[in-house]
């Protein structure tokens, strides 16, 4: 089996859609990260 019919038999839609899923979780992720940093810092400034 060659390689580019390998490629050619694993690009569809469910691939599309696939790497749109991926990249929301890493930004979703990214954002939840963010925003608990965020009240971290302002929870803790509001202790001392």
């Amino acid at each position: 089996m060659e390689l580019s019919s390998l490629f050619g038999s694993l690009n569809g839609a469910w691939m599309n859609d696939a790497l749109i899923w991926v990249v929301a979780a890493v930004a979703g992720s990214i954002g939840l990260v963010a925003l608990v940093n965020a009240l971290d810092m302002f929870l803790d400034a509001e202790m001392h």
